[in-house]
Order: C-alpha cells, then structure tokens, then sequence
C-alpha cells in the first residue's frame, strides 16, 4: 500500500489494548522512541491510517491530537503529521 518503508509504519493491531486512541498515540511515541520516525518525518497521513486499520477516521485524528499534546508531533490540517519530538526549540 506505501511505496515508503516509514509511510508503510502502521500501529500493531494485536497490542491495541484499551481506549484505541490512547493506544495508537502511545505506539507512536515507540516508534519514535525505536527511531522508525526521526525529528522532521512526516508520520501517514490520518486518512490512510484509519483506512489501514479499519478505525473511524475521528479515532486516529483523536490517536494524533494526543501525540501533539504529548509534544511528540505537530499536526497540520491538511499536511498530516511532523515528529518533533527531540528537535531544538526554534
């Protein structure tokens, strides 16, 4: 489906434990944590994520409003999500 290795990233279904949201926005965190998304990568976009996975697309955008207010992204209506996690403050 992503031509991308990092586009292809997509939460592991087996471990969604709990509220779906909370548990994708903390499988993103890992995944920066694991260094799969570095400072400035572009996460997939909500849109495909949901669709990827099967979830409503308000569950994913709740799962990334989280990650942003964790200081992990920044989320960009329309340009999907930035890792920002570990970058210097501008």
């Amino acid at each position: 489906m992503f031509k991308d290795p990092k586009q292809g990233w997509r939460p592991d279904f087996a471990r969604l434990r709990g509220r779906v949201y909370l548990a994708i926005a903390a499988q993103i965190e890992e995944a920066i944590t694991l260094g799969i998304f570095a400072p400035g990568d572009r996460l997939p976009s909500q849109r495909a994520i949901a669709e990827d996975l099967g979830f409503h697309l308000n569950t994913v955008n709740a799962a990334f409003r989280e990650a942003a207010r964790r200081g992990l992204i920044r989320s960009n209506v329309g340009r999907g999500g930035t890792v920002v996690l570990g970058q210097q403050a501008a």
